[in-house]
């Protein structure tokens, strides 16, 4: 099976510290670039695009902004479908 290294436990964490340092106005672009990027790896399931997408997730429900997320997601979705 292949591993990438940049799924290793440490990036995962150095990752989740620095969306806790985001701002939300921050936070928002990152979900947008997350949520493409992992769109775009969905025919290689080892992407870190995933769990960095998993990550904005939870960082806007450990803040209590769901909305973020949701608002970025229904917005490329309106531009995947045109």
């Amino acid at each position: 099976m292949r591993t990438n290294p940049d799924n290793a436990p440490e990036k995962q964490e150095a990752y989740r510290t620095k969306l806790e340092g985001l701002s939300d106005a921050d936070l928002t672009k990152e979900c947008s670039d997350r949520i493409w990027f992992s769109a775009y790896a969905s025919n290689n399931p080892i992407s870190c695009a995933h769990w960095q997408c998993d990550a904005v997730y939870n960082e806007c429900v450990r803040r209590g902004k769901q909305v973020i997320y949701k608002k970025v997601h229904e917005a490329l979705m309106k531009e995947v479908r045109g």
